[in-house]
């Protein structure tokens, strides 16, 4: 028998041994830790500003960046809503770390947050809405 038969048989054999060590129910399932899949490093932090906006009856709109919470955002953004004039606002959408922005047009009106910029919110708000809409607000929580 040749040396590259030997190394061939040898290869046949021990490939398999080698995929057994990662089965389940092997004491090796599960035991390497690759980067960043690592026990605990997956979670995010909580955010440290909250956003949200609130719409009425007539559809004012009401918002708020500065919340310190959720809760408080929420309650934030009815109080702006009502203080506009309008009644019976309900929040429509809250954020947190993030910037957004509501564009508004004659037959429509999008939304668009995003943690990555309030120039990136305008854009995207602005593209989805279409060519007559204008921001009618923007700002960012929490950056």
């Amino acid at each position: 028998m040749t040396s590259s038969y030997r190394i061939l048989i040898a290869t046949t054999l021990l490939l398999p041994m080698l995929a057994l060590a990662q089965e389940a129910g092997t004491p090796q399932y599960n035991s390497v830790f690759l980067p960043g899949h690592g026990a605990g490093d997956t979670r995010r932090a909580p955010p440290d500003g909250w956003g949200a906006w609130a719409r009425g009856d007539d559809k004012t709109l009401g918002w708020t960046f500065s919340g310190r919470t959720e809760e408080e955002a929420r309650q934030l953004a009815v109080a702006d809503c009502t203080a506009r004039g309008s009644q019976n606002c309900q929040v429509v959408k809250t954020f947190g770390n993030a910037c957004a922005a509501v564009a508004a047009g004659p037959n429509a009106r999008k939304y668009y947050i995003t943690p990555k910029s309030q120039r990136a919110a305008r854009r995207e708000a602005l593209r989805t809405c279409g060519p007559d809409c204008k921001i009618v607000f923007e700002g960012c929580a929490g950056l």
